[in-house]
């Protein structure tokens, strides 16, 4: 089977990008630099993403020791990853991380490559017990297979296991695994169809 591109095929022309950007917008200008101080920051300072990955400004990575962002990923404004003194978090090659996710990866967050998140989807590893009187903690890893798309504003609770190449659906809850190459929606999320790689979703 040909593999899939990755999301970033194409090399930018950075010179023609930012002429085109003191011609049609200079302002900008302020935001590019600010993302190039923030991926500079991550990269070559706090060393937790690989190369050709893009960090916008106001994205927040905690426990960078413990974040391992792989190459050639975009994650853009005000994302928040945090992996908790003995929790991890990785990322693989190709990611798509869009505006206002957040990671909680205290339990261990594990994400192959080429994967796609929508604007605010939530991954927590936490649980507690609430029949403790202290509500102690859990901590359970989720794993997200390679190629998978989450919609937009998604939960993924604790213990979960997303196969490869599905998607879930906007606002949707997943609460237990969901099988590869299947569409889940809902809440609690459910599987409602499944597909093969190159044919229609319809």
């Amino acid at each position: 089977m040909r593999p899939w591109p990755t999301f970033r095929t194409m090399p930018i022309d950075k010179t023609d990008y930012i002429v085109t950007v003191l011609r049609t917008n200079p302002g900008e200008l302020v935001e590019i630099l600010a993302s190039a101080w923030t991926t500079f920051k991550y990269r070559h300072i706090k060393r937790c993403i690989g190369k050709g990955t893009i960090v916008r400004r106001k994205t927040q990575i905690v426990n960078c020791a413990n974040v391992q962002i792989g190459n050639n990923c975009v994650l853009q404004d005000f994302v928040y990853i945090r992996a908790g003194a003995r929790g991890k978090v990785e990322l693989g090659d190709g990611c798509m991380v869009n505006s206002f996710c957040r990671f909680f990866g205290h339990g261990g967050i594990e994400v192959g490559q080429c994967c796609q998140f929508g604007p605010g989807v939530t991954v927590t590893t936490t649980a507690h017990d609430y029949r403790q009187e202290n509500l102690s903690e859990i901590f359970k890893k989720v794993i997200i297979g390679e190629r998978v798309w989450i919609g937009a504003n998604v939960t993924i609770l604790p213990g979960v296991t997303i196969g490869h190449h599905a998607v879930v659906g906007a606002g949707s809850v997943v609460t237990k695994d969901v099988p590869p190459q299947s569409v889940a929606v809902g809440t609690p999320a459910q599987a409602v169809k499944s597909f093969h790689i190159g044919k229609s979703l319809g």
